[in-house]
């Protein structure tokens, strides 16, 4: 089977997704010369025919994933193949970051409009709901490039205090929205790594510290043990269940249900990390909170890896 088989498939995966968005856009205009309650759900439930479009393209893009493995002998997949699901990867990012940021415009317009107090909740979880799919939509696209091997690595030294002053900066207002303290240890420490990486898994481990802690407050730092650097980020949530936290860096499991970004930010790090040539481990500390610790090697004294 050629890889051009897969294309008709994937094809009018897309196609429905782009219909659906459409219809989106006009239900919004309806709402908006008519903002009664009746257009504003005929609007959701359009909302809803897209989401379920999305999962319709999900479902195609497996369908075809099958096909070629049953097309070609285990682990050995043509490139032409791998190519084809490269640049499907591409097209599909293209076409469905559309639609949602439309979305997302919609809702806002539409929250400028004078509402009835209940069409404004409704409106206002419309923007909740678009947000959350249009963040976890990405992270499921960095994790999808990262295994394709799509996002190139840029190794070099990298200054970590940097990176942890950034990070604390980004998250300031939010731990402060909660009346907690989030800060971090200063450290001339540096490692090897793709800098705008690193920066990313440890701003979605802060995030997700962030999120799961109702008291205290959150603490990262960094330091060195023998030939590895330990970039640590601290919480006081009380620690995962014992028995949840062998799933904590599965793509949709059960810890993962319980976050807004349905635990997608803690995969992405764990991805991202074992790119940078280290490891990821969340440690629970029954009654006080968990330790992400990410593992690196020590720069030598000639400024390379140990």
């Amino acid at each position: 089977m050629t890889e051009g088989a897969f294309a008709p498939l994937q094809l009018r995966a897309r196609r429905i997704v782009l219909i659906a968005a459409v219809l989106s856009a006009v239900g919004l205009l309806f709402s908006i010369s008519a903002p009664t309650t009746f257009n504003l759900m005929w609007f959701v439930i359009l909302v809803v025919c897209l989401g379920l479009s999305f999962a319709r393209l999900r479902r195609s893009d497996s369908n075809a994933e099958g096909l070629q493995h049953a097309a070609t002998p285990p682990y050995t997949l043509p490139t032409a193949l791998q190519d084809n699901a490269n640049a499907f990867l591409s097209a599909a990012g293209h076409d469905l970051r559309q639609p949602l940021q439309a979305i997302s415009l919609y809702a806002a317009t539409l929250a400028t409009h004078a509402l009835p107090e209940a069409s404004k909740q409704l409106v206002g979880g419309l923007e909740l709901a678009a947000e959350t799919l249009s963040a976890q939509f990405e992270e499921v696209m960095a994790i999808a490039k990262l295994e394709a091997g799509r996002i190139p690595l840029d190794p070099k030294p990298v200054a970590l205090g940097a990176i942890l002053a950034s990070t604390v900066a980004v998250h300031l207002d939010e731990a402060h929205d909660k009346s907690l303290h989030l800060r971090h240890v200063g450290s001339r420490l540096r490692v090897w790594a793709d800098e705008a990486l690193l920066a990313r898994a440890v701003d979605r481990l802060v995030a997700h510290a962030v999120f799961i802690t109702e008291r205290g407050g959150v603490l990262v730092g960094c330091r060195q043990r023998g030939d590895e650097v330990w970039l640590e980020v601290r919480d006081t949530s009380g620690g995962i269940a014992p028995e949840l936290a062998g799933e904590v860096f599965k793509p949709f499991s059960g810890y993962g249900q319980r976050l807004i970004d349905r635990g997608l930010g803690l995969v992405l790090a764990e991805r991202i990390v074992n790119q940078l040539g280290g490891t990821l481990s969340l440690r629970p500390v029954a009654g006080r909170g968990n330790v992400c610790t990410i593992r690196l090697p020590r720069l030598t004294g000639n400024g390379g890896p140990h």
